[in-house]
């Protein structure tokens, strides 16, 4: 039954990791800022999450390419 996991390449399991994790990235700068931004004292650059979440997503990203 799974025989066939055994012929897929290791590079898919990176592939898909990327993908997951850009999903994310995309999915959080859809979001309207109002939403972002929903019981900020005000909206500075550094009080906007889409930026830490792409952060720290990138950087995953760059683990899972580079390991």
């Amino acid at each position: 039954m799974v025989e066939w996991l055994k012929n897929l390449s290791l590079v898919w399991p990176k592939v898909i990791a990327v993908l997951i994790f850009s999903g994310g990235v995309l999915w959080t700068w859809l979001r309207p800022k109002s939403f972002i931004y929903e019981d900020a004292p005000d909206t500075k650059l550094w009080r906007d999450l889409r930026i830490w979440i792409s952060i720290v997503m990138i950087s995953q990203i760059a683990i899972y390419l580079y390991f």
